[in-house]
């Protein structure tokens, strides 16, 4: 993917909008490409934005977490208007990744069903600056334009196997991407 994306900026294609990806990909021949499209898309903002993230104090980022990361069977989380409360009880990767954001001084961390529940919560919160999302690429894909119309500056994580239940992350990556701009911490 990285040797189509350095192709398609050699070209000189704006890369700024899924759209302007899918017309960049078309105009190489790729036209049956959603999937890439948001990937390439995905990678590109993660890229681009990745300063401004960085640049943003801690107590002004937010962590969306997807629901679909939970264990349906032995969850105890409770939903409540800003998604799952987690209880911590160990059966999926979230507690992991929760106790670490905690750790950096992230204040604002949310397990939602979906990406109409995350424009709520921001709209509610004008403390909130910077995002960081994991879910699958076409959810990710339009949270980031979504948010950016708004003014967040919005990076992402994808799922490594993606589905609305039993999904799997990186959960290293989870915690680089959280870290970012912060002084060095212990994995």
């Amino acid at each position: 993917m990285l040797e189509l994306v350095a192709r398609l900026m050699a070209l000189g294609a704006d890369l700024g909008s899924r759209n302007a990806v899918k017309r960049a990909l078309a105009f190489i021949g790729e036209t049956e490409a959603d999937e890439l499209v948001d990937q390439i898309y995905v990678s590109v903002k993660n890229n681009a934005l990745k300063s401004d993230f960085s640049n943003t104090p801690v107590e002004r980022r937010a962590l969306f977490l997807p629901q679909c990361l939970r264990n349906p069977e032995k969850c105890e989380a409770k939903l409540t208007k800003i998604g799952y409360i987690c209880q911590k009880c160990g059966s999926c990767p979230i507690e992991e990744i929760i106790e670490y954001a905690e750790s950096l001084g992230y204040k604002h961390i949310f397990i939602v069903p979906g990406g109409s529940m995350v424009l709520n919560i921001l709209k509610t919160n004008n403390n909130i600056k910077a995002t960081l999302g994991v879910a699958c690429f076409p959810e990710l894909s339009e949270a980031i334009e979504r948010l950016s119309t708004f003014g967040f500056c919005t990076l992402a994580v994808p799922l490594l196997r993606a589905g609305c239940v039993n999904t799997e992350v990186d959960v290293d990556k989870v915690k680089q991407f959280l870290k970012s701009g912060l002084r060095d911490e212990n994995p």
